[in-house]
């Protein structure tokens, strides 16, 4: 296996997201496998966007046993979604403790505190976790969350953390999947020629899947995403345009008006001259 010297990329707290889990410290972990599925239904009529997850991921142990804390980072966008996480280790639901983000934390080495004030901070759900020696150990971490519509921008990402993985030892293979109802993406990642995995598109009964994947190897990409504009905006834009066009016919139509009117008056005064 690669060790490789560098540790995880620092994670953007500025936009909407959550990531692979990363352990509390460096350890002799290995993540040898994970496999990310997001449920995404863009509800246009509610105003807001259903994200169903589950991850699955396998550790591997090659050091004597230990026990370690691992973080699964998210944006304050989701929301419910602490009432509705499960975490299962070896199929076992364990609990978790669910905290934001404080300078004292150990966390905060992993994420890019440019901008983070109140309003910009990552949560983090965290379990602790017994590694066996020489052992693997299987992780699900699920959530059920929505997402509202912001009235402050045009476009929402949605990212998935995927430069996480290089917080652990070794090498990955790694699946994340969009499956998407409702409206359908406006863009998403691709990023092919300039990094080494394979994405797909494909489509399915109800909806549209993207797909990215890396086997047996350190990602280098940090993230990966599909994007949203928001029909409201579009709507204000017509309606901008809308509303130009109708000043200017009604403009248009004034100066036509004024001109019968001096018409009329022209037509009136020449009539009395005449009858003079």
């Amino acid at each position: 296996m690669i060790i490789p010297t560098f540790k995880a990329d620092l994670i953007s707290v500025k936009y909407t997201g959550t990531g692979n889990l990363f352990p509390e410290e460096k350890c002799s972990l290995i993540m040898t496998n994970a496999s990310v599925v997001f449920d995404v239904n863009y509800k246009e009529q509610y105003n807001r966007i259903d994200i169903g997850f589950k991850g699955n991921y396998t550790i591997y142990n090659p050091d004597t046993t230990q026990n370690i804390t691992l973080a699964a980072p998210f944006s304050q966008e989701f929301k419910n979604l602490e009432s509705t996480c499960v975490i299962k280790i070896d199929n076992t639901i364990k609990p978790f403790k669910f905290i934001q983000l404080h300078w004292s934390d150990p966390w905060d080495e992993y994420l890019d505190s440019v901008g983070l004030g109140m309003s910009n901070r990552r949560n983090f759900i965290l379990v602790n976790v017994t590694f066996p020696e020489n052992s693997s150990v299987k992780v699900e971490y699920s959530f059920d969350a929505y997402i509202d519509q912001p009235n402050s921008d045009d476009r929402l990402t949605i990212y998935y953390d995927v430069g996480t993985s290089r917080a652990w030892n070794g090498t990955i293979t790694e699946r994340v999947e969009f499956k998407t109802y409702g409206k359908l993406p406006d863009s998403y990642s691709n990023n092919t020629d300039i990094y080494n995995y394979n994405f797909t598109v494909s489509n399915f009964s109800n909806g549209e899947s993207y797909t990215w994947d890396w086997v047996d190897e350190s990602i280098m990409i940090n993230s990966v995403y599909i994007s949203y504009y928001y029909p409201f905006h579009r709507f204000w834009g017509f309606a901008g345009a809308f509303i130009i066009l109708g000043c200017y016919v009604g403009a248009n139509l004034a100066l036509v008006f004024i001109a019968i009117k001096i018409y009329k008056r022209i037509k009136r005064k020449r009539r009395i001259k005449s009858k003079e």
